[in-house]
């Protein structure tokens, strides 16, 4: 017998006025039109602790953001054990702690592991303005279709893609 999907939370990081930093929240908008009910997608802009201490024990997380150490473009899903393995990786959203520091802080403080996944899209340009660098627009389609991939893994409690696969 099967076991029943979980819900999942979505955290989106950016600014829509930082050049390639808002792709991951045109992204987002652009999928959650068709989100399931259980789908809880919130755009954070800086991931803070607090944001994973609120996530019910029996939920998912998918963690969506650019960053810089990726060729600009490039989209990528980790689970997010795999996030502070990955130092290259790093996502931009001016966040005070990294990410990876942020997720084992939260599971520190909540006394449980976290499950789920981070999507991050290679960055380019993190200027003033609203204007996407050419490579991390081509690839927003595409962001927006990793989040719904890992949504549905982590729905389905497949966490790992080996390597933090590039995504199609």
């Amino acid at each position: 017998m099967r076991s029943p999907a979980v819900s999942v939370d979505v955290f989106v990081c950016g600014s829509p006025d930082r050049g390639d930093d808002g792709a991951a929240v045109r992204a987002a908008e652009a999928v959650r039109p068709g989100l399931p009910p259980d789908v809880r997608l919130r755009t954070v802009g800086q991931l803070d602790v607090e944001d994973l201490l609120a996530v019910p024990a029996d939920a998912g997380v998918v963690i969506v953001d650019v960053a810089t150490g990726l060729v600009p473009g490039t989209v990528v899903d980790l689970p997010l054990a795999d996030l502070a393995e990955r130092g290259g990786v790093r996502p931009h959203s001016s966040h005070s702690l990294a990410v990876s520091g942020v997720v084992a802080l939260a599971e520190l403080l909540g006394g449980r592991p976290l499950r789920g996944r981070v999507i991050a899209l290679g960055g380019q340009a993190f200027g003033f303005g609203d204007v996407l660098s050419a490579p991390v627009a081509a690839a927003v389609p595409r962001l927006g279709a990793a989040i719904g991939e890992a949504i549905e893994r982590v729905r389905a409690g497949h966490h790992a893609v080996p390597g933090g696969a590039p995504c199609a």
